[in-house]
């Protein structure tokens, strides 16, 4: 088989370089009608969907590289039904990635009421966010950092450690490593420790997805099921009586970033997962929103007089999430389900906070899901004034316009994505607290401000004994020179970092917690400053919303840092399996 790959590629390199997308296209097509009219083994068809994936550089991400081939049977299913669906010749190819569909938004939109700087003096909440938690049992200090396999720090279930003159290049450090390595148990509960005895009163948890690790390859329900009760148990052992509320993460999928919903064969059905978190969250999600989370992994609850709480599966929104290439149109009625909460919020005069994993901008998110629930946001501002994100790792927020596609319009909305506790891949672990406006007659809801703490792995590391939690910063509003969290101070704040250094340089070392601020990663071109800026505007996946930064230079977006899945990795690992070689 790896002879006959390598002759294809050979063959196919000319049409690579040369070829247009629809000659490209019409051989992709030809090669697996090809394949699929000889009948080959599943093993074949897999071989072939990789090579393909990898050398007409559809996506660098995990389903070219990785899922095909450790997830044979719901791979198959699915190529079964896009090829029908999607590629029957050039001329009439869907794009499963930019296909776009529409929701019906609700009218009798109320006149949009501007939201203000918060007045001080009133009662206020104090909300915890985590987020990414990525925690790896079998982190190993002293193993591999620099391994060849997507997650190192840990025992390898392969021989491709990497290993010179019988020394490790770089060993894991006793707290945990930036790379690609994850957050040691004992980093979890230290954080969790530090919090409850120092933070002061919290009034309630968000978790906003992704509890396991980055092992995709390990993946399973039983191992899923541990890790979700195991962790919900630990937050609850250290939070006793505070509430806690999780969103579903896209690495909580089996495949990763998988779920499946109901128009599938029920064995691919994800009704095992949510069954677990509604057992294992018990006592914080009500009795009658139980059906619902067990059903699409969503829920709502009253967590306040005034103020409801929405937890929001979007991985159903995912790109790689590749059920949806049959069909993405608002995949278990996730959507429709999240208008109907807030057209009845907004009935009774209630507001909403939105606890979600995946930005619509993100390049994961599929753009006619993220364009739909931008809409739904709009169409529901009033009502909307708190989302609270994840996934990224890095500390961002993002802008939303009453127009999706015009930042000269009203900015409307702001999204807060959160920093990871995970280091993967270049980040110190960190937390974030919100101050929120209280509960009293006539409470916004709204954010007022929000504090931020990480853990130095270099130093402390270093000191293992004596570990410490640093405050990267006590508020956010001092920090970039804000009035409030409004809008309108996070949309002029785009506008005085493209003159003002030192803010931006803040903004820049504050994304990555100081782990690559060093004068080793700068960010010192315009290009590279415009990307940063142009990010911030993005909540859906458009360049309309930068083009007076493209006037100004080139935007240069910041890199994806998650570490891929090589092919040479899914080669091998297919070896040690003991898979039979096709035959070409």
């Amino acid at each position: 088989m790896l002879l006959g790959l390598l002759v294809l590629s050979l063959a196919f390199q000319g049409t690579v370089i040369a070829a247009t997308d629809c000659e490209e296209c019409k051989t992709i097509v030809d090669l697996l009608q090809f394949e699929w009219g000889e009948k080959k083994t599943e093993e074949c068809v897999m071989e072939i969907a990789v090579f393909i994936c990898e050398n007409f550089h559809i996506e660098d991400n995990d389903v070219c590289n990785f899922i095909i081939s450790d997830f044979s049977d719901e791979f198959m299913y699915v190529v079964s039904k896009v090829v029908s669906l999607h590629i029957s010749y050039c001329g009439d190819f869907v794009d499963p990635l930019a296909e776009i569909w529409n929701m019906t938004i609700p009218g009798n939109q109320p006149a949009y009421v501007p939201k203000n700087v918060v007045p001080t003096g009133n009662p206020t909440l104090r909300a915890l966010h985590l987020t990414d938690l990525h925690v790896d049992m079998f982190y190993t200090p002293g193993l591999e950092a620099q391994c060849e396999t997507p997650q190192c720090c840990r025992p390898q279930d392969m021989n491709v450690e990497i290993v010179e003159n019988g020394a490790v290049k770089q060993a894991a450090g006793p707290w945990g490593t930036v790379g690609s390595c994850d957050t040691p148990y004992w980093l979890l509960t230290n954080m969790l420790e530090h919090i409850a005895s120092s933070a002061g009163p919290i009034d309630y948890v968000m978790v906003s997805g992704d509890l396991v690790s980055h092992t995709v390859w390990a993946y399973t329900p039983e191992t899923h099921s541990f890790m979700v009760k195991n962790l919900s148990d630990t937050i609850r052992s250290y939070f006793p009586t505070t509430p806690v509320y999780f969103a579903v993460g896209n690495h909580e999928g089996v495949p990763v970033d998988n779920i499946a919903p109901h128009f599938t064969p029920k064995k691919y059905h994800m009704d095992w997962l949510y069954k677990t978190m509604s057992n294992a969250w018990q006592g914080w999600i009500p009795a009658d929103q139980e059906k619902t989370l067990e059903y699409n992994g969503c829920y709502m609850k009253k967590i306040y007089d005034g103020l409801r709480l929405i937890s929001l599966n979007n991985v159903y929104g995912d790109r790689i999430n590749f059920w949806l290439y049959i069909n993405q149109t608002d995949p278990d009625g996730t959507l429709q389900w999240l208008i109907n909460q807030l057209q009845d919020a907004e009935n009774v005069g209630d507001k909403v906070h939105i606890v979600a994993h995946i930005p619509g901008s993100d390049g994961e998110a599929l753009e006619g899901y993220a364009l739909n629930y931008y809409k739904i946001i709009n169409r529901f501002t009033n009502t909307v004034v708190g989302q609270f994100f994840g996934h990224t790792h890095s500390e961002k927020f993002y802008m939303m316009y009453e127009n999706p596609d015009d930042y000269k319009s009203t900015p409307n909305n702001v999204v807060y994505s959160a920093p990871s506790v995970t280091p993967y891949s270049d980040f110190f672990p960190a937390y974030r607290i919100y101050t929120i406006d209280g509960v009293y007659k006539g409470s916004t809801y709204q954010v007022i401000d929000y504090e931020e703490w990480f853990f130095n792995l270099t130093s402390n590391n270093a000191n293992p004994k004596n570990v410490v939690w640093e405050q990267l910063y006590k508020s956010a509003n001092a920090e970039y020179g804000l009035k409030g969290q409004t809008p309108d101070e996070y949309n002029q704040m785009i506008e005085r970092m493209k003159t003002d250094t030192t803010l931006f340089n803040k903004y820049y070392e504050n994304h990555y917690r100081r782990s690559q601020y060093d004068g080793l990663h700068p960010c010192d071109t315009q290009d590279c400053r415009n990307g940063y800026l142009c990010d911030a505007r993005q909540f859906h996946q458009t360049n309309k919303l930068c083009t007076d930064l493209e006037g100004q230079g080139k935007i240069q977006k910041p890199d994806a840092k998650k570490k891929k899945y090589s092919a040479r990795f899914v080669t091998e690992k297919s070896k040690r399996r003991g898979k039979e070689e096709c035959k070409i």
